[in-house]
């Protein structure tokens, strides 16, 4: 891992639309996988109401395939659960939620538009010591474009060309691709930093930027953030590594070295430049013409669709402040 601890690389006036309030930090680097992290640069009021998923949103109970029963076990506070989380089950089939969903102190929902990610009994994981993952970048914009149907099976055909990808060629059980590359995306949990005041991170592979996911508060991004980067944005390093993609980072000239003082003055301006690079990147990322759709309303809060280009996502806003993103393209179209 390369952590380029340093000045605040921020826009001259900030960052412009979904990424008002915030500044990124400079990239931290594993393999093929760039995180920028995003600090928030002032606190978004009500942003403090909202509490950590991984600490309280519990599975109460599945249903019936495609229906599941969600709990924010928190006395106060609001949970807002991010889009795609799935849970892995022992002895039943697993599942994974298709959209955002909020949920109000000890509120308890049934959420009938799921997916089961799973095509038949039985695998679950042991090793992840996990109580739910991200779907990987590569299922997100089929699993995002079917929210709110009820057929539990649709992911299947999907999850099942996701696999052939990696070379895996049987059915729709996304446990087959985890099972195998778990002990390669584990370090990925803790390969990168997570910095005071931060809320997101924007996500870089081979160079390419991905996603932009950012939580309501640095509590809530010290749970989401390690989740997302193993499972959802580590699995689009893999594919990019199995597709011999490679790094873009600027590289470090060794050429006619006069000694320790002059390594760490380039290294320093390499990772100057590629923080620049980042910056310019997300600067237009956030000045692309966003479409809001709103879908569903909660008391002061607007879950809204997000399109610009080849992106989609969804947002959760208070008072048109934005507290939760989660924004993402594919790593290549023709993979």
């Amino acid at each position: 891992m390369t952590s380029m601890n340093g000045q605040l690389a921020t826009a001259p006036r900030g960052f412009s639309g979904p990424l008002a309030g915030l500044a990124m930090e400079q990239p931290q680097s594993w393999g093929l996988l760039d995180v920028v992290p995003l600090l928030s640069l002032e606190q978004v009021p009500g942003s403090e109401q909202f509490v950590a998923p991984l600490q309280y949103l519990y599975l109460v109970r599945v249903h019936t395939y495609g229906t599941l029963e969600l709990q924010n076990t928190a006395s106060t506070g609001v949970l807002i659960a991010p889009m795609h989380i799935g849970f892995f089950q022992s002895g039943a089939q697993n599942h994974a939620t298709s959209r955002v969903i909020l949920l109000d102190p000890n509120e308890k929902l049934i959420a009938d538009d799921c997916f089961c990610i799973q095509q038949s009994q039985g695998g679950f994981l042991i090793e992840a010591q996990q109580r739910f993952i991200v779907l990987p970048l590569g299922l997100r914009r089929a699993a995002l474009g079917s929210r709110k149907e009820k057929s539990f099976s649709r992911l299947w055909d999907k999850i099942e060309t996701f696999n052939q990808r990696y070379g895996i060629k049987r059915g729709g059980h996304l446990e087959r691709f985890l099972r195998p590359n778990f002990p390669r995306l584990l370090p990925l949990r803790h390969a990168f930093e997570t910095l005071p005041r931060q809320v997101g991170a924007a996500y870089f592979v081979s160079g390419r930027l991905l996603g932009v996911e950012v939580m309501p508060n640095a509590a809530c991004w010290a749970d989401m953030g390690p989740i997302l980067t193993m499972y959802c944005y580590g699995a689009a390093a893999l594919q990019a590594e199995r597709h011999q993609m490679q790094p873009t980072r600027t590289p470090l000239s060794l050429n006619a070295l006069t000694g320790l003082d002059d390594l760490a003055q380039r290294l320093a301006q390499a990772r100057q430049q590629d923080a620049a690079t980042r910056l310019q990147e997300l600067t237009i990322f956030a000045q692309y013409p966003w479409q809001y759709t709103p879908e569903e309303s909660k008391k002061d809060l607007q879950i809204m669709h997000m399109a610009a280009q080849e992106w989609t996502g969804q947002s959760v806003q208070i008072a048109q402040q934005t507290v939760y993103l989660s924004v993402f393209r594919d790593l290549k179209d023709d993979l």
